[in-house]
């Protein structure tokens, strides 16, 4: 078992992560689906709804978090992108427009589709992403070098492990999985079909509770992994606020960002190459 201190003598580190895909989650599925009305407005309702009540529970409870935004997204959102930054969250790397490197399967288209969006996070916001999250976890063998090589601090899809590591190139990986992804359990389409229907935020209240039971008894990391257009609901929201009341009862657990994760991790275990 691995070993980190967290900051202020807490006994675990809690990451609260929404990503933010608006319309592209659908359309970088099948570009069909860009022209159907249905997948835009579900999409868009993340940016539109989603994010802004999300903002208002992390205000309520002073929870920071991290918003890994496709940048085609943070574009045409801008002032729900502006939001997120004045509220000072942390703003990580989510494609630049939901592409699937794996799918891209060419070391160059990617790292194009990089530096876009990098321009596009730095002209409109002037901000420069430190962290990274692959669109629908689905990361080439080139994707950490690329990341490395611009600068990133850290990459968080991989499920290979419950703590940060390091990747041969230097880059750190904030693990995660799928039991702690939201979209497993609410993403659903009708026409065409798309999910395994739609599940009770109670059970799985229940999952996220007993997963995070599980990492404070460890005196681990918990990486939540959200989309404001599934978690944004009213029902679900609201399972939300009841998991981080309970979390925040526990009196020593540490809300925090990946960025100041990855930071502790690469300050207390110094990466050395093989």
């Amino acid at each position: 078992m691995n070993s980190i201190q967290w900051k202020n003598g807490a006994r675990c580190a809690v990451c609260l992560t929404f990503d933010v895909d608006g319309e592209s989650l659908w359309h970088s599925r099948d570009p069909e689906l860009g022209n159907r009305p249905i997948h835009n407005s579900m999409g868009a309702y993340g940016p539109k709804v989603g994010v802004p009540r999300i903002l208002r529970l992390l205000n309520k409870y002073n929870l920071p978090a991290c918003f890994f935004i496709v940048a085609t997204t943070a574009k045409k959102w801008n002032e729900m992108t502006q939001s997120v930054i004045h509220a000072g969250h942390e703003i990580g790397y989510h494609g630049l427009d939901h592409e699937k490197p794996y799918l891209i399967n060419n070391k160059r288209k990617e790292e194009n589709c990089l530096i876009k969006a990098l321009d596009i996070f730095k002209s409109e916001f002037d901000i420069i992403p430190v962290g990274a999250r692959t669109p629908s976890c689905d990361p080439s063998k080139h994707t950490m070098s690329i990341l490395e090589k611009h600068g990133f601090l850290y990459h968080s899809n991989l499920m290979d492990d419950d703590w940060p590591y390091y990747h041969e190139c230097g880059l750190i990986e904030l693990p995660t999985k799928w039991t702690l992804d939201d979209f497993i359990f609410f993403g659903y389409s009708g026409n065409p079909p798309f999910g395994h229907g739609i599940r009770d935020a109670e059970s799985v209240y229940s999952i996220w509770l007993e997963e995070f039971e599980g990492v404070y008894e460890e005196g681990g990391y918990f990486n939540l992994m959200c989309h404001p257009q599934a978690i944004g609901q009213h029902h679900r929201i609201r399972m939300l606020e009841r998991l981080v009341t309970h979390m925040s009862e526990k009196g020593d657990v540490w809300f925090t960002t990946p960025k100041e994760v990855a930071k502790v991790f690469s300050e207390q275990n110094k990466f050395s190459k093989k």
